[in-house]
């Protein structure tokens, strides 16, 4: 559901700490007060802000206190996204810092400007420019400076898609953050690893760091940052299923929010309940919430907020069939995406149109806004990538890309044993009498064939990794899409005044259906989750016996269904491998699988009563994946091949 619904609100967390500077203990309740009212209280924000100026402006002690009081003004605007007032305040909040020599705010206000002019893709050197200040505060021993600019690092990583970047920017903040004691952003580290790995599907990890942040958010009584991770856990609820547990949390932060006028939490809470509801079918409830949403957003200058409340309005409109109301929402969000200028919104807009056309069977202008949402993506990956990352299309040829791989695989082979005849000449040329000689390049030989194996290794892991991400998409567009058009084209024909050649064409579609179906299955085996791999064998060997004269059998253990889903993936890749070659090369009459268990240790063995291997298939793909997918599962292979007899293969692998 996270991944799916794009208005869903994953908030990232900033911090700002500025207690470096010695303020009486007047000026000092006072900045604490402007700090609180930053969070959107623009009233009290400046009369108290105005009241701390005019103090800190007769005693020279307090003087950098005006820094601070317009780097909260800054802040205010941020969050409220008036980005023109932001940096206004942020450059007046310079200029004072330097007046007073408040070194810590001049380089905080200007880290915000700098962050701010990437977020508008105003300054493409502004990571770089990041990097050289991170090096200066801790030269000087900046520590909250530090861990602010490593935070901000992390989110642009994050934004460019490098999430592994990010986690490891994030991990150097927290350890750095504990290790230098800056309060808060424990927490605030915390928090951002708990969301990349919420967006990679590591749901349990993300709630323990979202749980943890919490605690120390708690600890440090910042009730701004504890409300703000709490809504990040109502998510792990929703992925999770646990709607009760979402509610009871969303309302507590709901009130929290509200008592503190916090219209950015407020929203997100609201937007989140309803996705937790049409996530469950309670569209009805959903689009109440949603609503609450829009009308504590019509009131708040946070354009980017509203803009992700209105596609999210749109879906659950789409959801109740009101494609009406859902296009005239869909409107707002464009003219508002159009304000911001943020693509993903953009692309949201595009693929929501597409969904409504595609409902009212206006399946030309569908095809418009599709092909219009995937140019608004290849534009999104090109920004954030440095390229464009090129996707499957609908009808793309399944057998043709299969090809397309096996020969990049093939020149690999070659250039491999091209490397290697090369260093079999040369040994040959140099001659017996160098031994001395002929130890050390052997030597030198060997490291470079050690790295050359791993090369080769790991190009087959990533061969193999790319091979399941391309079958998963097929599967998907021939499930989803081919399928979903037959289906509603027989749907067509069985529900209309019908001759005989149409009930032939009914009977037709059908097979073709059912076909595409079990392509789609055989492609990405989902049921793997659902049914285990002991069902999933049942069912291969169900549709090999079905395919050919084979007479099959097998003996698996129930244990199987305990491994990780990956080794249950790539052992079923294996026997599906081993199947094919059976059907199509061996010319048997039968097979056999059996999967035993021991002390943790599984020991899979296939064996059939063909012809055994040929020459080609000994040196084919086939093998060379069965060999790379045992390795993924820290597993031993062997063959057993006897000519115009048998083949046997067997796999050893620990749980």
């Amino acid at each position: 559901m996270i991944k799916k619904a794009q208005y869903i609100l994953l908030l990232l967390t900033f911090c700002f700490l500025t207690n470096k500077a010695q303020y009486t203990n007047n000026i000092k309740e006072l900045l604490k007060n402007v700090k609180e009212a930053s969070f959107y209280d623009s009233t009290n924000l400046f009369k108290v802000g105005k009241e701390t100026i005019k103090k800190a402006s007769q005693r020279k002690i307090n003087k950098g206190a005006i820094a601070e009081v317009y780097l909260y003004y800054g802040n205010y605007f941020y969050y409220t996204r008036n980005t023109t007032r932001a940096k206004r305040y942020f450059a007046q909040s310079i200029e004072e810092a330097e007046k007073s020599g408040n070194r810590h705010i001049k380089t905080l206000s200007g880290i915000r400007l700098i962050f701010m002019e990437h977020e508008e893709g105003l300054n493409p050197n502004a990571e770089t420019e990041l990097r050289i200040i991170l090096e200066e505060t801790k030269k000087t021993k900046d520590y909250e400076n530090t861990a602010e600019i490593l935070n901000l690092l992390g989110i642009i990583k994050e934004e460019q898609n490098q999430l592994q970047e990010s986690a490891k920017l994030y991990l150097e903040g927290l350890v750095f953050s504990e290790s230098h004691n800056t309060p808060h952003y424990p927490a605030v580290f915390r928090n951002n690893l708990g969301l990349i790995k919420l967006y990679t599907d590591q749901t349990d990890d993300a709630l323990t760091d979202f749980e943890k942040g919490l605690e120390l958010a708690k600890k440090e009584n910042d009730k701004n940052l504890a409300s703000h991770i709490q809504i990040n856990i109502c998510l792990i609820y929703v992925a999770k299923n646990k709607t009760d547990e979402a509610l009871k949390l969303f309302a507590e932060i709901i009130n929290y929010a509200r008592a503190n006028n916090h219209p950015r939490e407020l929203s997100a809470a609201f937007i989140n309940i309803a996705s937790a509801f049409s996530n469950y079918g309670k569209n009805e409830l959903a689009l109440s919430y949603v609503d609450s949403a829009i009308n504590v957003l019509l009131n708040n200058p946070l354009n980017v907020e509203l803009t992700k409340a209105y596609l999210g309005k749109t879906e659950v409109l789409i959801a109740l069939k009101n494609n009406s109301a859902a296009r005239k929402t869909l409107t707002l969000a464009l003219d508002l995406s159009n304000k911001t200028g943020i693509l993903e919104d953009k692309a949201s807009y595009y693929y929501l149109l597409h969904k409504i056309e595609k409902e009212e069977k206006n399946y030309k202008e569908a095809l418009t806004h599709f092909l219009s949402y995937r140019e608004v993506k290849d534009s999104i990956d090109k920004n954030v990538n440095g390229k464009i990352i090129q996707e499957l299309q609908l009808k793309y040829n399944v057998q043709k890309k299969e090809v397309e791989l096996e020969k990049e695989k093939s020149k690999y082979l070659l250039l491999e044993k091209k490397h290697q005849d090369e260093r079999f000449f040369k040994w040959l040329s140099i001659g017996i009498a160098l031994i001395v000689l002929i130890i050390v390049v052997s030597l030198v030989s060997y490291k470079y064939s050690v790295k050359l194996r791993e090369k080769q290794a790991l190009f087959s892991r990533q061969l193999i990794e790319n091979i399941e991400q391309d079958r998963l998409r097929i599967s998907m567009d021939l499930h989803d899409d081919i399928g979903q058009s037959l289906s509603m084209i027989k749907s067509k024909i069985s529900h209309s005044k019908c001759n005989q050649e149409d009930k032939v064409l009914e009977t037709e579609l059908s097979r073709v259906i059912e076909q595409t179906r079990e392509i789609s299955r055989n492609l990405y085996p989902s049921y793997l989750e659902k049914i285990g791999l002991v069902r999933s064998i049942a069912r291969l060997m169900e549709n090999v016996q079905n395919a050919s004269k084979l007479e099959c059998s097998f003996d698996v253990s129930d244990k199987v269904d305990t491994l990780p889903i990956g080794t249950k993936t790539h052992l079923y890749r294996i026997l599906q491998e081993c199947t094919n070659n059976t059907i199509k090369h061996a010319k048997a009459s039968a097979l056999k699988i059996s999967i035993s268990e021991k002390n943790d240790e599984f020991l899979l063995i296939y064996q059939d009563n063909g012809i055994g291997l040929t020459t080609k298939q000994k040196n084919g793909l086939g093998l060379l994946s069965i060999k790379e997918r045992a390795k993924i599962i820290n597993g031993t292979v062997s063959f057993e091949d006897k000519l115009n007899k048998s083949f046997k293969l067997t796999l050893k692998f620990n749980a």
